[in-house]
């Protein structure tokens, strides 16, 4: 069992850090405004992926989840991802006491 817990865990990382450097990717030629007015994070610097996932989340105030219309379904997929790793390491973390 746990080990079938912990594949889930891990596959679900992988699915989610494509998934999220292809949204942090596309985003500055489908959003340039956007993308300007967040003071043009880069993809893979700590800010730049700090404030990609500010966006995903719906944290992030000058980028809100309505003007999003093209990547509403990787961010809502990317948030599933992130709900069912920490789901599986949580699990894991109780189970192995």
């Amino acid at each position: 069992m746990l080990e079938i817990v912990f594949a889930v865990g891990f596959a679900s990382v992988i699915i989610y850090l494509i998934l999220f450097f292809r949204f942090a990717r596309r985003f500055p030629s489908r959003y340039p405004e956007l993308w300007r007015s967040l003071d043009c994070p880069e993809t893979f610097g700590l800010r730049g992926q700090s404030t990609y996932l500010a966006v995903v989340l719906g944290l992030e105030r000058k980028a809100p989840p309505q003007a999003l219309t093209q990547v509403r379904r990787e961010m809502l997929v990317i948030r599933v991802l992130l709900g069912l790793t920490l789901a599986a390491f949580v699990l894991t973390a109780f189970m192995t006491g």
